[in-house]
């Protein structure tokens, strides 16, 4: 077989030079060199704030074609934030300033508000992160499902967000947390399934029953959120963009992808790594016809060439809690993932295996960006804003370098 192609979706901030929040993105998807002669976005779209743009990759086999399109990205970034004065950091909100919905988002907007409360929402326009996307394996979707489902406590390799919009530093991935937390997050009335599934009906009913108590609530609170009566739930939510599931089953993407929608956003080696770490192992299971298996006892896994055994619910709900809260920094987490990094390796081309080399360095340190953050400011509680514009700026400079070591590794001429 042919290695699935992976996509990916790059969210990042745009900020003034001193690390403050810059609400021009506007400005910066408008630029003319991020439009083509029908007048549509080549490069950058829009998002949730009046911050925030995302970068949506074309599909690709090749890690370094890949690479090549975000540097070419990356490019044309530099280029529009030198005109306006302002820099583009992968990192959610630290708290260094305030953005503000992006009025483009008003229509989703609206049905979250009101399921969720307006405070629901504010919170969630305040994280960054990267979506990536591989191609379905239509002989073995769930089990495809299940893999990526057990990917979860990979959030501790593109960890950013040790500091929140509020300038609190109380986990290493205050992201996930946001969104996924079944006591604290932004969507506890309405708690995503986040379990292995066994079939691709399983999944496809889970979904549906989503989008149905989503539509429920909205229907029946409706009236206290003065929604226009013009507004209706249906066109502009569908059982495949509705909620914060883990991975997403997205079939009006090319042939059809999942859509794992996990991960920080990240400086761009660790945004690659994640990538390649989700091609090399999806691949390596496929193209070998690895069989895959569910732990019966907890703290159980294997990845070999002979089989692929997934820790069990417990297990993996446990090392996805200490990834949230301690990064690489906790020994199961850091056990964990080299497993997956060491299993995901032999199934890259030998000359894309590079592309790991920073998850790898992460799982031999314990440290990921979150932590070196931290270590940066020392540790506290919480943060005043003249640190938050500090963390900004250490994690643009860290994404930077890796820019600056990926186009020399490719040879890539601006």
């Amino acid at each position: 077989m042919k290695n699935l192609q992976v996509a990916v979706e790059y969210e990042k901030g745009l900020h003034r030079l001193d690390g403050f929040i810059a609400n021009k993105a506007e400005e910066f998807r408008n630029h003319p060199l991020n439009q083509n002669e029908e007048g549509d976005y080549k490069y950058f779209h829009s998002e949730a704030s009046t911050h925030q743009n995302e970068y949506n990759s074309p599909p690709r086999r090749s890690l370094d074609k890949l690479c090549r399109d975000i540097l070419e990205a990356e490019e044309i970034s530099d280029r529009i934030c030198r005109d306006l004065e302002v820099i583009n950091i992968p990192i959610s909100e630290t708290g260094a300033g305030e953005s503000y919905l992006n009025p483009k988002a008003f229509n989703r907007y609206v049905g979250y508000k009101t399921i969720f409360g307006s405070e629901a929402v504010e919170r969630l326009t305040k994280i960054s992160g990267v979506h990536i996307h591989i191609d379905q394996y239509k002989p073995r979707l769930a089990d495809q499902f299940n893999l990526l489902t057990a990917l979860r406590p990979t959030i501790a390799f593109t960890s950013t967000s040790s500091i929140n919009h509020e300038r609190k530093n109380s986990e290493s991935c205050h992201r996930y947390k946001l969104f996924a937390d079944p006591k604290e997050g932004v969507f506890a009335n309405i708690p995503e399934n986040r379990d292995y599934i066994i079939s691709e009906k399983d999944l496809k009913k889970r979904d549906k029953a989503r989008y149905q108590s989503w539509e429920k609530v909205f229907n029946a609170e409706r009236w206290r959120s003065e929604v226009p009566a013009d507004y209706n739930f249906t066109d502009f939510f569908k059982e495949f963009n509705t909620g914060y599931s883990d991975v997403r089953l997205r079939p009006d993407v090319g042939e059809g992808t999942f859509e794992l929608r996990i991960n920080d956003s990240a400086p761009l080696d660790i945004l690659l790594g994640q990538a390649s770490l989700v091609s090399g192992y999806i691949n390596r299971v496929m193209r070998n016809n690895i069989p895959v298996f569910i732990a019966a006892e907890n703290e159980s896994y294997e990845f070999s060439k002979d089989r692929v055994i997934l820790p069990n619910k417990e297990t993996l709900d446990n090392y996805s809690l200490l990834a949230v809260r301690y990064g690489l920094e906790n020994k199961k987490v850091q056990d964990y993932l080299s497993a997956l990094e060491n299993f995901a390796r032999s199934g890259l081309e030998q000359n894309e295996r590079h592309y790991l080399n920073p998850l790898r360095e992460m799982t031999i340190t314990g440290k990921n960006v979150a932590s070196q953050v931290i270590e940066y400011l020392g540790h506290k509680s919480e943060y005043n804003v003249e640190e938050s514009t500090q963390v900004n700026l250490f994690v643009h400079r860290l994404h930077q370098q890796a820019v600056e070591n990926l186009q020399q590794k490719l040879d890539y001429q601006r």
